[in-house]
């Protein structure tokens, strides 16, 4: 076996989430085959976790135990006397019974089981502890312990079975098995998954340099996953908030916009969602979605904003703020001069010029009585509490789940917003550009876009240090 080579068995009976377990350690939920009966899996199927160029963990899926006490019994009974057992140990006695494997048709799942082990570096013995312990799993235990393999028991479906999580950690006890991990492949943690590499690490020893590669690697993987998804998020909130249509003063052209509107940002949240769903691995059919509500706001256009006044270079205390604003940029788009000379001074005249050219569309709305239609807040709040409940509920599911998330019942404990959450959305919304800004045009649009996301996705990681 390649030396860089770290492999693997997961057994343990029939129908306890072995198959569950390496799905959600894959982040592969195509992985094998699961159904609520035994012996599901009848073949050893193997599946690879890369390290780096040199170095691969292989987890290997096994069949169901189911008569361990038959087997165990045939394993002790079988004689080891021949000179080619130079040991004369319970490993002999695991391969002298594999010799005479075609006597015992019956035990075709248990022996091919009984291979793995005696080939794998390591063994996670998978438990449902929603299962009472019973005498056939003390049996299957004594026969893994015949390979003389360090053997980690996983305490898998825990949130279900609380209740006899201490009866089987007393039981592991007793048979001088103290390394368990408490995992759940449906309701998953991550902190959980690292403690099995953990637990691997300390069994390990000669491989440590290996599994500190592995940890370091899905922590990285880790982080990287969820620094992307926070930034998806804010992503969202931006294009979302800064997206609106003009409508003309009639109640047609109200209507076309409003649904403008509603298709546009249900499409921004669309693409986010399967954004997220691929990021963490799932597919559009593990989740029901269901329509945002959107509720439609009027853009009013604020020059008297800080964020507008210092875009144009004019201090907030100047007298062009005092006496001027949207009356004297709407002047100058009329071409209707009426500043003094005084009002001409200083850069004013430049900065209104500025003003023109920034926001011709508001002006020539505001003259021609066009108004302009966006998201309001109320709806920016579901859409923001949605994506937060969305990846916390995707961060939290294993790939064994079978039951579908709702999109319906995500929006709820969210109702604490974020401290700039309206200066947030005011910027946004000044920018209807930046819903359809391509990477190559307009490079200050695009840097001014990239820091407002970055402030929002820097709020979302303080979130979870928090």
């Amino acid at each position: 076996m390649d030396k860089q080579l770290l492999s693997v068995a997961v057994v343990g009976h029939a129908n306890t989430g072995k198959t569950s377990l390496i799905r959600t350690l894959l982040r592969d939920a195509s992985f094998g085959e699961i159904a609520n009966k035994a012996g599901t899996t009848r073949h050893v199927e193997g599946a690879e976790i890369r390290i780096d160029e040199h170095q691969n963990l292989v987890i290997y899926d096994t069949p169901g135990l189911e008569d361990s006490m038959h087997l165990l019994n045939i394993i002790d009974n079988t004689p080891i006397e021949d000179s080619k057992f130079e040991h004369k140990d319970e490993i002999d006695r695991l391969l002298a019974f594999i010799e005479r494997e075609h006597e015992f048709p019956e035990l075709n799942q248990e022996i091919k089981v009984l291979k793995a082990l005696l080939t794998n570096d390591l063994i996670f013995y998978v438990i449902d502890v929603r299962e009472p312990i019973l005498g056939k799993y003390r049996d299957e235990l004594k026969i893994l312990s015949y390979a003389a393999k360090p053997i980690i028991p996983v305490l898998n479906f825990i949130e279900a079975g609380t209740t006899n999580i201490d009866n089987w950690q007393a039981q592991l006890a007793r048979l001088h098995l103290h390394a368990f991990v408490s995992f759940d492949s449906v309701v998953f943690r991550f902190a959980d998954e690292m403690k099995i590499y953990h637990k691997m690490r300390t069994l390990l020893a000669h491989r440590e340099e290996q599994l500190e590669a592995l940890i370091q690697q899905r922590q990285q993987q880790w982080q990287e996953r969820e620094s992307a998804a926070q930034q998806l998020i804010a992503t969202l909130l931006v294009e979302a908030a800064a997206c609106r249509f003009k409508a003309d003063n009639d109640e047609q052209s109200i209507s076309v916009a409003s649904e403008h509107l509603q298709t546009a940002i249900r499409s921004l949240e669309s693409q986010t969602l399967s954004q997220l769903l691929a990021l963490y691995q799932f597919k559009q059919q593990d989740i029901d979605q269901y329509d945002l509500p959107i509720e439609q706001g009027e853009w009013e256009l604020d020059l008297f904003s800080s964020d507008n006044l210092q875009e144009f270079g004019i201090k907030v205390t100047s007298n062009f703020v005092k006496g001027a604003g949207v009356g004297v940029a709407v002047d100058i788009f009329a071409a209707g001069m009426t500043l003094g000379a005084a009002a001409m001074t200083g850069g004013v005249m430049g900065a209104l010029w500025g003003v023109k050219q920034r926001y011709y569309d508001e002006i020539e709305a505001s003259i021609k009585g066009h108004r302009y239609l966006c998201a309001d807040d109320l709806t920016l709040h579901v859409l923001w509490a949605r994506q937060l409940s969305l990846l916390s509920a995707l961060q939290q599911r294993g790939h064994a789940s079978v039951n579908k998330l709702s999109l319906q019942h995500l929006d709820s404990n969210k109702d604490i917003l974020p401290k700039y959450w309206s200066k947030w959305l005011s910027r946004a919304r000044q920018h209807p550009q930046w819903v359809t800004l391509n990477k190559s045009d307009q490079p200050k649009l695009k840097e001014k876009k990239v820091l407002l996301i970055e402030q929002i996705t820097t709020y979302l990681t303080s979130l979870k240090s928090n």
